[in-house]
C-alpha cells in the first residue's frame, strides 16, 4: 500500500476518533503566542502528531507519523528545526511515556530486489542505544532494519495498522 504523509496521518487519525471507550488520542495541534510587537502572533514549532491514553494503562502515548519511500528515514531535522519534537518524546520517556515514530514504509521495486509496504513502531526512549548514537552523531537515518531491530511491526487489518493491540499486548 503506497501512501503519502497525510494519508497515513489521516488513518491514524480516523482510528483516534473511532477509539470510542478505548482510550483518548488527540492531536497535538500548533501552538503560536501573541509577541504583543510588531510580529503580531507566531508559530512555534510543533509537537509530534498524536499523544493520549488507553484504557487499562496508566502510560501516556506520543508519536509522529512518519511515511518513507527511500532507503532510509532521514533524522537530520531532528537536530534542528524538529528537535523540540524529538526532546519532548525523548524527555517524557523518562517520565514513563511510551513516546516512538510510527513508521510507514511505501513499497520500493528496485532492478534486483523489492520491498513490501510495512509499518513499524520504532520507539523513542532515553535510554535506548539508537537514540544514545543519534546523541552522539553516529547514527543519522532509520533504516528498515532498524526498525525490525528496535521497534514493533504493525499487522494491517484492512485499510488501518492495528496500532491499539501493538500499543496495548507488547508496550506495556
Amino acid at each position: 500500500m503506497h501512501l503519502t504523509g497525510k494519508e497515513f496521518e489521516d488513518i491514524i487519525a480516523r482510528w483516534a476518533r473511532a477509539l470510542g471507550d478505548s482510550g483518548s488520542i488527540v492531536r497535538y495541534g500548533v501552538q503560536a503566542v501573541n509577541t504583543g510587537g510588531n510580529q503580531g502572533v507566531i508559530t512555534i514549532k510543533s509537537l509530534p502528531d498524536f499523544e493520549g491514553i488507553l484504557t487499562g494503562s496508566l502510560r501516556q502515548y506520543i508519536w509522529d507519523c512518519k511515511v518513507c519511500s527511500q532507503a532510509s528515514f532521514d533524522l537530520s531535522p531532528y537536530r534542528d528545526r524538529k528537535k523540540r519534537q524529538l526532546n519532548h518524546m525523548l524527555e517524557r520517556s523518562r517520565f514513563g511515556a511510551y513516546c516512538g515514530f510510527l513508521i510507514h514504509w511505501n513499497p520500493r521495486e528496485l532492478k534486483t530486489k523489492s520491498f513490501p509496504a510495512e509499518t513499524f513502531w520504532f520507539p523513542v526512549r532515553h535510554d535506548c542505544p539508537f537514540w544514545g548514537a543519534f546523541a552522539a552523531a553516529e547514527q543519522s537515518r532509520i533504516t528498515r532494519d532498524d526498525c525490525r531491530e528496535y521497534g514493533e511491526e504493525m499487522i494491517w487489518s484492512g485499510k488501518r495498522p492495528e496500532l491499539l493491540q501493538t500499543l496495548l499486548n507488547k508496550m506495556l
